[in-house]
């Protein structure tokens, strides 16, 4: 049974730091006028740090869910379920805890309902981390399949640097034309909303099978086959801290950025092939 209405979901996926998820809040109460709701999904790491998320949590209404830790895929797609049963909503919003709102406004959002849309978001060191991607280019996916099955570095580097200079070419373009809306192909995963008609289209949105990693490509590849297009608009802006809320812990004899690329490329390769 669904409760109130609001214009913003947020899905905020937490894993041992709990001092990222109080600034993320502190940070939307302050810069987010609209009506929106925090729904924090803690993957368990132990009692204590559950504990501690469950308390910030209740002592600013948000909702709390305690999940395995199986994964980012795992714990966004029981975030998001419990949204669409409990919440009617304009735009679901996945958000990484080490996130800080500088703009949000459902007024650069007007007509966007059927679409992802990513902000600007900008690192500590100032790096612009959108668009993930500005198209699909078979060749740079399979550059990194090759490198990760075959160890083949040069391979690896032929990919990175051909996607860096389209890229820096396409953001000079936006910076000259003063793009206030531009279609890409793939948005960072680090701040997403989506349009409620969007969310319903594609579904699950998250392959679990991945563990962390490559859930860019994954979901720029479902939307692509749903028919659901990303938008660039960079009124809409976010600082990235990137410092690891979630994340793995160390270990040597996993690398899940390697497995979840092949588990990325060769799901999805199968599927075309049908």
């Amino acid at each position: 049974m669904q409760d109130d209405k609001y214009d913003f979901i947020f899905i905020v996926l937490t894993y041992r730091n709990t001092k990222d998820l109080s600034d993320f809040i502190i940070t939307t109460k302050n810069n987010v006028k609209n009506s929106y709701k925090i729904i924090v999904v803690n993957s368990y790491y132990d009692e204590e740090s559950c504990k501690a998320f469950n308390r910030i949590a209740n002592e600013n209404e948000c909702d709390f869910l305690n999940v395995e830790n199986k994964g980012y895929g795992y714990g966004n797609n029981r975030g998001i379920e419990f949204a669409k049963k409990k919440y009617d909503f304009n735009y679901l919003i996945i958000s990484n805890p080490d996130i800080e709102i500088n703009s949000l406004s459902i007024s650069d959002l007007v007509g966007t309902e059927d679409y992802i849309i990513a902000p600007k978001i900008t690192t500590l060191n100032g790096k612009n981390q959108n668009p993930y991607y500005y198209s699909k280019i078979e060749l740079f996916e399979w550059l990194i399949y090759f490198y990760y099955k075959s160890g083949n570095r040069l391979a690896l580097y032929v990919s990175l640097i051909l996607n860096k200079l389209y890229r820096e070419l396409n953001l000079f373009i936006d910076w000259l034309l003063r793009l206030k809306r531009r279609k890409i192909y793939a948005a960072h995963g680090s701040f997403l909303i989506i349009g409620h008609s969007a969310l319903e289209k594609l579904g699950s949105l998250y392959d679990e099978k991945m563990f962390l990693f490559c859930e860019e490509n994954h979901l720029a590849r479902l939307a692509n086959s749903k028919h659901v297009k990303t938008y660039m608009i960079p009124s809409i802006s976010v600082l990235h801290k990137e410092d690891g809320s979630v994340g793995l812990e160390k270990n040597k004899s996993v690398n899940p950025a390697k497995e979840s690329y092949i588990v990325y490329y060769e799901n999805w390769k199968r599927s075309s092939n049908n």
